[in-house]
């Protein structure tokens, strides 16, 4: 019994100094990694620009594209790491700093359970690999069921395999922030008469404050007549649309400088 104490005490010591070890990494090695890793470099570059006007300097407030960003960022492994990385001069210590005014947000974002809008969780999802392939094929087969027509056996599977993914975990419970440039409520309305053969009892557009992600009121829908549950999936071409967008404003801005 004395060994396996010491066995179970050593691998908490082991993890903690892993812990500790991965907090020291150099921020440009943290940043290479995450840039070399698909889903986290595009997280990196919709970071870089979306936070510029934080990290140009001091401001009262977390915009509402950089909050996403950068919870979109630290979802990732890597992400964690570049946040959490050791600078080696002043310029890294202050656009450190300067992105601490989201971090009460973001924090609250990516703990388990925590209800986010569905912009940051399609974000999230965007930066995990499979979780963003997974993301286009429910784009690609549920057409019918975003018009209100139908749920066809292709988009049910595909809303099936999105929702085993890990990072599609937010996109579950998200609520709308009414600041979609598509009808979100009318779609989540949509799947759950559809594809889950809910009773929409009430679609309620009133939204809450989408710099912090703290909703207020949403779609309320009754009991199931049958398994299954809806989720917050919406339309995801506006937001591959934003990143590409984005990633495009990056490469521009590089070129300049």
């Amino acid at each position: 019994m004395f060994w396996i104490i010491m066995s179970v005490v050593a691998l908490v010591v082991d993890a903690a100094v892993g812990l500790e070890a991965r907090a020291q990494v150099p921020c440009e090695e943290a940043r290479l990694k995450c840039a070399y890793r698909e889903g986290c470099g595009m997280a990196l570059q919709n970071y870089m620009v979306g936070c510029s006007a934080v990290l140009q300097g001091p401001t009262q407030h977390c915009p509402q594209i950089c909050l996403h960003s950068l919870i979109a960022l630290t979802s990732t492994e890597e992400g964690r790491d570049l946040m959490n990385c050791q600078c080696n001069d002043e310029f890294c210590e202050e656009q450190k700093s300067r992105v601490e005014i989201c971090r009460p947000s973001v924090t609250h974002a990516n703990r388990n359970g925590s209800v986010v809008s569905c912009t940051a969780a399609q974000w999230i999802c965007a930066a995990d690999t499979l979780c963003s392939t997974a993301l286009e094929y429910y784009h690609r087969n549920c057409k019918s069921m975003f018009n209100g027509k139908k749920c066809t056996h292709r988009c049910q599977n595909s809303i099936n395999i999105l929702r085993r993914q890990e990072k599609a975990a937010k996109l579950k419970t998200c609520k709308c922030s009414g600041h979609e440039d598509y009808d979100c409520p009318v779609i989540q309305a949509n799947m759950a008469r559809l594809c889950f053969h809910k009773k929409v009892a009430q679609v309620d557009v009133t939204v809450g404050n989408t710099e912090t992600n703290v909703i207020q009121h949403q779609l309320e829908i009754e009991p199931p007549t049958t398994g299954g549950g809806s989720g917050g999936y919406c339309d995801l071409s506006h937001v591959h649309h934003m990143l590409v967008g984005l990633i495009c404003v990056a490469i521009l801005h590089r070129r300049v400088t």
